[in-house]
């Protein structure tokens, strides 16, 4: 089982706010990712960062069986 990671971060001038490398590289994250960031007014402690999808390739990937095979099937029934 994955252990969780927490780092500190200090919030600078204009609002910037680094994120650590070991969250960084725990999370995959890149440069351009994109990012939401929420707070519960009833919470106001947490603020929540959600990274965006930027893509929807292979999302889907094994819910349906084999995809190839699938595929396959198809374009022998166009001919």
């Amino acid at each position: 089982m994955a252990t969780m990671v927490r780092e500190r971060a200090q919030l600078r001038a204009r609002h910037q706010l680094t994120i650590p490398d070991a969250v960084v590289r725990a999370a995959g994250i890149e440069e351009g990712d994109t990012f939401v960031v929420e707070v519960d007014p009833s919470h106001p402690e947490t603020v929540r960062l959600e990274r965006l999808r930027t893509s929807y390739a292979g999302a889907l990937e094994g819910i349906y069986g084999d995809t190839r095979e699938y595929l396959d099937e198809l374009r022998r029934d166009w001919e």
